[in-house]
């Protein structure tokens, strides 16, 4: 089950679980450090490597601890994980489809946040095409038990709600991301919203995650991605520096004067 709200004696659950993903990164970034200490401890280094050794320190330190601070930030003391934030972007649905890659990191309890409604949870993950070692290596420690599926089965219209969360930049290949949003865009309602939930490749990322930035990708590819399949964009903010929350919705009929 995914956790309503962080825990007040555990709160790096989510942070330590996500490092633990990427535990080789951390442990090279360790190294990293150890290698430069030693260089600048060595007798008769020159003053300038001594400085470059120091600078590359200072980097890893900084990209280790902050990347860990952003994940406890978004999934362990922010909204995102409880999922009641949706009560405030759309009217309870009748019927909703919740896309995730099948971690607890990436699904809401809609099940629990609208009791009352009929659901369909879609695990997108597919491994021939989602390689990344954390990713790979998540699915693997922590799934939530659910098994790879499409939405073949989501007759047209179906989902007066359909929830996209923090997977589809984990769809690399540009034509395969175009092809899934035209998919969501056929099962929305026509009275219907499509919550997309991701990371950006912005400022904020690239401070914080450094390279790991080009993971995601830029705000406009989702509002590309929107467009291409139809959508209107109806609102966006921001939660946390790191997650930004799009709602789009079919276009709208105008009203007869």
């Amino acid at each position: 089950m995914v956790p309503h709200a962080p825990s007040r004696r555990v709160r790096f659950t989510h942070a330590l679980r996500i490092a633990s993903y990427n535990r080789p990164l951390y442990a090279a970034a360790a190294l990293g450090v150890l290698a430069a200490l030693v260089v600048t401890l060595l007798p008769g280094t020159p003053p300038a490597l001594r400085w470059i050794a120091a600078l590359s320190i200072a980097v890893i330190v900084w990209f280790a601890c902050a990347s860990f601070l952003a994940f406890h930030w978004m999934f362990d003391r922010s909204e995102l994980l409880a999922g009641d934030w949706l009560k405030t972007e759309v009217a309870a649905p009748e019927r909703w489809v919740q896309f995730n890659v099948g971690l607890e990191e990436t699904t809401v309890p809609l099940d629990e946040i609208f009791p009352h409604a009929a659901g369909k949870m879609l695990d997108i993950y597919d491994p021939k095409a989602m390689t990344e070692p954390a990713i790979t290596r998540a699915r693997r420690e922590r799934s939530t038990g659910t098994t790879a599926s499409d939405s073949a089965s989501v007759d047209n219209g179906w989902g007066d709600l359909v929830l996209v969360m923090l997977a589809a930049h984990e769809i690399r290949d540009r034509s395969a991301r175009e092809r899934f949003f035209l998919d969501v865009a056929r099962i929305v309602s026509p009275a219907g919203k499509v919550i997309v939930v991701e990371h950006l490749r912005d400022l904020a990322a690239a401070l914080t995650f450094g390279p790991g930035a080009l993971h995601f990708f830029p705000r406009s590819e989702w509002l590309r991605l929107g467009t291409l399949s139809g959508l209107d964009l109806e609102r966006e903010r921001r939660m946390t520096p790191f997650v930004r929350v799009f709602v789009f919705r079919p276009p709208q009929p105008h009203a007869k004067p």
